[in-house]
């Protein structure tokens, strides 16, 4: 214990004076006020007493502080995986919160790692670039079409007749859609967006003409055909186009449809993947298409296959169910606008349940009259014609006649027929009202008045004219 005659305030056991019993100072004394020279006279005389002052002052707060300066942010990197590196604040000086304007605050850390934040396809970032597909020639397919094979021209639908194994391959081959009497085509195609490829292999074969698209059992023969089918190789650099010419269509027997089409699949042809039936009847051997498809090697040695393209039907030209009209001559080629005129009419083989005779005139549509016991032999048909639909017609009118099939609407080409105008007159009472008397006075002032030299002249009748009127 101190004693109260040193008026100072109590000491420890170390000799140092205690903080509790010293008076308090206030803090006008340490910022320099007025009374601070005094207690310096006094008080602050001794080393103890400012110890004591400036315990006070840190037990109070009031200390300078200079502003802290904001961390410097460190640019370093990560391995992938693991968070960033939190930098650790610094801890403020003890005895309380300082005066003076708030520090820096630091930069806001990453919480998650980057292996785990993900971008939508659709979004890049700016700057970037998206994910890019080379082709095989190293050439960038992002910003080129892709390859693709087109049919140039179409083979002609109708007029080429199927041929058997035993008929030989004398019979031509399959002409452009667009083929003339005076020129002929053939059926071409082209390969498009294919010069970075040095070799492209296109294959031709048949099949149905309706969806699935099956193999068809008929084949193809002539120059670069084997087996049913027939193989090019292109080079798209130098000629993507090509022509196929002196190809033909060898259809096969019923007997042998099932052999024929397994035959196919096994050499694996199948574009459309569709496979074969166990009941065949369901082919129609009379139509077929023809199926073009392109392959090719990419850079790494994969075969890779372009979409296949399908060709117009091709009809076969014996078959009168497919094949092609044909009118050849009709005995007259005008006639009343009443109709009801009989005409003859010479044609290709048709089925007489099948067929029809058109009179057509721009949007008027007539058919003529006959039955099924007027065609004969399929070739020839005897047929009366319809009326016209103005039967006032004041000059002729010229329409078209044509055949057509009933199940498939396929026409023929046309023949012209006149309509004429109705004869008001059709017995010839008009005719003979306009027709003058004889002249008896000038017969009897001439120089025969009474005919004996036109008598004489007359030639003696025959026998026949006497029945004849």
């Amino acid at each position: 214990r101190s004693s109260p005659a040193a008026g100072t305030g109590s000491t420890t056991g170390t000799g140092r004076p205690s903080v509790r019993g010293a008076p308090r100072v206030t803090p006008q004394l340490a910022t320099g006020s007025p009374g601070c020279g005094a207690l310096r006279g006094g008080v602050c005389a001794s080393t103890d007493d400012l110890e004591i002052i400036e315990e006070v002052m840190k037990e109070d707060g009031f200390q300078p502080v200079t502003a802290p300066t904001p961390p410097k942010a460190s640019v370093k990197l990560v391995p992938r995986g693991s968070g960033p590196p939190v930098t650790p604040q610094p801890l403020p000086p003890a005895g309380g919160c300082p005066l003076g304007p708030a520090p820096f605050s630091s930069p806001p850390q990453l919480t998650r790692s980057l292996s785990s934040l993900s971008l939508s396809p659709k979004l890049a970032p700016r700057g970037g670039r998206q994910q890019q597909r080379w082709g095989p020639g190293g050439s960038l397919e992002g910003l080129l079409e892709p390859p693709k094979l087109v049919i140039t021209e179409q083979p002609k639908q109708r007029g080429m007749r199927f041929r058997y194994e035993c008929e030989g391959r004398s019979a031509g081959s399959i002409l452009g859609q667009s083929s003339t009497d005076a020129s002929k085509t053939l059926p071409a195609i082209e390969l498009l967006n294919c010069q970075a490829l040095a070799e492209v292999t296109v294959t031709a074969c048949l099949v149905w003409k309706d969806w699935p698209h099956r193999v068809h059992p008929h084949g193809l023969v002539g120059k670069d055909c084997s087996n049913g089918l027939c193989r090019v190789v292109l080079k798209p650099q130098s000629n993507p186009k090509h022509s196929f010419s002196n190809l033909g269509i060898q259809c096969v027997k019923k007997k042998e449809i099932e052999a024929a089409i397994e035959k196919k699949l096994q050499l694996g042809i199948d574009p459309f993947k569709a496979g074969s039936l166990r009941n065949h009847q369901e082919v129609d051997m009379n139509v077929v298409r023809i199926c073009f498809q392109a392959s090719y090697e990419d850079g790494s040695g994969q075969t890779r296959l372009l979409s296949p393209v399908l060709s117009e039907p091709i009809f076969d030209k014996k078959s009168t169910n497919t094949s092609e009209l044909r009118i050849c001559r009709m005995n007259k080629e005008s006639g009343p606008c009443t109709g009801g005129e009989e005409l003859y009419l010479l044609c290709d083989k048709v089925q007489k349940e099948d067929i029809a005779v058109v009179f057509r005139k721009e949007s008027w549509e007539a058919r003529a009259d006959f039955s099924q016991a007027d065609v004969h032999r399929q070739v020839a048909i005897v047929f009366k014609t319809p009326p016209y639909q103005h039967l006032e017609l004041a000059e002729p009118v010229e329409v078209e006649v044509f055949l057509q099939r009933l199940t498939d609407s396929v026409c023929s080409q046309s023949f012209r027929f006149t309509y004429l105008p109705r004869d008001h007159d059709a017995y010839g009472v008009n005719v003979k009202r306009k027709r003058g008397m004889p002249d008896v006075l000038e017969e009897l002032s001439g120089s025969d008045p009474y005919g004996i030299e036109a008598k004489r002249r007359r030639k003696p009748p025959r026998f026949l004219d006497h029945f004849t009127p």
